[in-house]
């Protein structure tokens, strides 16, 4: 009896690792694309900003709110941290980097499984 509700036990706790994992793999593909995209828009920032000054409007609160998202977003992916070392999961000393889907540390990859 204590077998099977320990194998029970054991089969939680995988499932919820597993879980875990999935979470933190989500939230790594999540921040990257977040990032990925304010730098996609920026020709549009640009383009805005050269329509808004066109027309002798101000573009303090435009800019402020711009740079202020893609700040937020910059440090959601600077503060994410792999699941199997712990460490940052896109930065090695200071510089980020947004092209890898691996670790910079273990080389633990977005596509691989943990054992």
């Amino acid at each position: 009896m204590n077998s099977r509700k320990s194998k029970v036990k054991e089969l939680d706790v995988s499932i919820g690792k597993e879980k875990l994992h999935a979470l933190s793999i989500k939230q790594l593909h999540r921040s990257r694309t977040r990032l990925i995209v304010c730098f996609w828009t920026l020709p549009v920032y640009i383009l805005i900003v050269w329509v808004l000054l066109s027309n002798g409007q101000s573009v303090d609160s435009f800019m402020f709110f711009y740079f202020t998202l893609c700040a937020g977003f910059w440090i959601d992916m600077v503060r994410r941290r792999c699941p199997i070392c712990a460490k940052q999961f896109y930065v090695r000393s200071i510089l980020l980097n947004l092209k890898t889907k691996n670790c910079v540390h273990c080389g633990f990859g977005v596509d691989s499984t943990i054992e």
